[in-house]
């Protein structure tokens, strides 16, 4: 049933002139459909009205009844322009409510004569009525912004696969890290939005990438500083591209935050434990993983051994011990390990490990000149028995390359 018809029974049941729904927006009623002959009353669809000038304004703060079978007999109304212009009239208004509570409006009813029969069961056909309005304006709302999310996410995939064009481990790790992320989220127990942001966030972690040119991007060797400076900018441009679109903007401090370290030494913003959204900290695990077992043109992949291993040593310092023992059950389970069931990782279920001075396994083997692809301000790398290549000693990252002496 649209909105015009239900209009049309109201009006018809009621046995008025005109019935209209009129929308509030910025100190204003706005009429959004109007049935019956409004002229008279100065009323169309499209109509702008102060607040001040109308009756439903006056209806919602309980300034008047919400019948009134004669105006003549309210002189709160008198002036108004409705009753100026049609004189004495009948009047039936309830105020319009999304399901969730929001107040939309008004369904408003008026006869331009006094309608003495005017009771409070008028009153209660209108507020069902309203009722139904209401939940029909929800779903039109709900379609509307499943369709901007939808142009605007295809806005984004765009970006991704523009950046899996320029750069083929970009795209091919994107992947790897949502679908890892996505399990560590439900295998964490969280809700079904939370579940949804950290899909999306681990598809994009790395959007920001697109405003690093092609030159420093794709680059083999070791960067310049100045190219270092460019690298390093990538969370906060995609933090501006994911705020920039509306359906997504929620998930643009997330998307900054996914370099950002458990112990408070990451960056941009230096935040830790819960400062981080769990959406970063599930991503910026997943994705640390997946760079250590891949190869990379400046370094081989670890083993998946190797690379669990190290993730569970920077378990308190790099990660959070949380989501390293949700990693690791996924793992377990798509090896059929029999990994532990949702309900046993629960938040707080796992103590956090206590901060260590160094970034990398427990076991120090030694020390190598690494350059960070991620920082480049460090090139100092600690080895341990599970790190081929070592973790950068600023930022943890595993993307170091060689350094000649």
């Amino acid at each position: 049933m649209r909105v015009e018809r239900v209009l049309a029974l109201a009006r018809d049941q009621l046995r008025m002139d005109v019935a209209f729904l009129g929308q509030l927006v910025d100190g204003r009623e706005v009429l959004r459909a109007v049935h019956g002959d409004g002229t008279g009353f100065g009323l169309q669809t499209g109509t702008q009205l102060p607040l001040s000038e109308t009756l439903c304004d006056r209806m919602l703060n309980g300034r008047i009844q919400t019948v009134v079978a004669d105006s003549s007999t309210e002189p709160e109304i008198a002036g108004l322009a409705p009753v100026r212009n049609g004189g004495a009239i009948g009047y039936v208004g309830v105020p319009l409510r999304f399901p969730d509570g929001r107040l939309y409006g008004s369904l408003c009813a008026l006869s331009a004569r006094p309608q003495p029969d005017l009771s409070e069961r008028e009153a209660e056909l209108m507020r069902f009525l309203a009722g139904i309005v209401g939940e029909l304006l929800d779903h039109s709302e709900a379609e509307a912004r499943e369709h901007r999310a939808e142009l605007e996410l295809s806005g984004i995939r765009a970006l991704v696969a523009a950046l899996e064009a320029r750069d083929h481990y970009t795209g091919e790790h994107s992947r790897t890290v949502v679908r890892l992320a996505t399990a560590v989220a439900e295998r964490l127990g969280l809700s079904r939005r939370e579940v949804l942001e950290a899909e999306q966030v681990a598809m994009l972690h790395d959007i920001g990438k697109v405003g690093i040119p092609d030159s420093v991007l794709q680059k083999r060797g070791a960067l310049t500083r100045e190219e270092w400076q460019l690298m390093l900018q990538h969370p906060a441009v995609g933090e501006r591209i994911v705020a920039s679109t509306d359906s997504l903007s929620h998930l643009a401090p997330a998307v900054r935050a996914e370099h950002e370290r458990f112990d408070g030494t990451g960056y941009p913003d230096g935040l830790k434990r819960e400062e981080i959204p769990i959406a970063s900290r599930i991503t910026f695990v997943c994705d640390a993983y997946h760079a250590m077992t891949s190869d990379r043109p400046y370094r081989a992949a670890m083993s998946a051994t190797e690379a669990e291993r190290e993730v569970e040593a920077n378990a308190g310092t790099q990660f959070d011990p949380l989501v390293v023992r949700a990693l690791r059950a996924v793992l377990d389970e798509e090896r059929g390990g029999g990994a532990q069931p949702p309900a046993l990782i629960a938040r707080g279920a796992i103590p956090a490990a206590e901060p260590r001075t160094s970034s990398g396994s427990a076991t120090v083997l030694g020390e190598v000149r690494r350059r960070c692809r991620s920082c480049g301000t460090h090139v100092t790398a600690t080895l341990s028995p599970g790190s081929q290549g070592g973790s950068c000693s600023n930022c943890g990252s595993y993307e170091l390359e060689p350094v000649e002496d």
